[in-house]
């Protein structure tokens, strides 16, 4: 069902899978249609998704989020708030306070990840 509850689950369940790195289940949750604004404000696709959170590429040590907002208009999900995400991309380490939004869309019985922007607080 297209609800609130059923949105957070699927926001969580993106989180965890970048977190874990885990390719297989990202394929799954974000829309082949997927586009997204990066922090440096270059548009993403899927593709650049799967192959950043390879094993060996990215690697999220921290996704904390706060201040999160979920709204559900019919088959559109919203989710927006505060994050920080550290880690290391190869072998550099970041570690970034952002805004986001993050939106949604419920097709064949599952809100799967559409389009998102990131906007960075403070980067250090």
């Amino acid at each position: 069902m297209n609800n609130k509850e059923n949105l957070i689950n699927a926001f969580e369940d993106l989180r965890e899978a970048l977190i874990a790195s885990n390719v297989q289940k990202l394929r799954h949750i974000i829309l082949d249609e997927y586009k997204g604004f990066t922090l440096n404000g270059t548009i993403e696709i899927k593709d650049d998704i799967l192959v950043n959170f390879k094993p060996g590429r990215i690697k999220l040590s921290k996704y904390e989020v706060s201040g999160i907002a979920y709204e559900v208009f019919s088959e559109i999900g919203i989710v927006s708030g505060k994050g920080f995400i550290a880690g290391s991309y190869e072998n550099h380490e970041f570690h970034h306070k952002v805004l986001f939004i993050d939106i949604f869309k419920y097709i064949d019985d599952s809100w799967r990840y559409f389009k998102s922007q990131v906007t960075e607080i403070q980067s250090y």
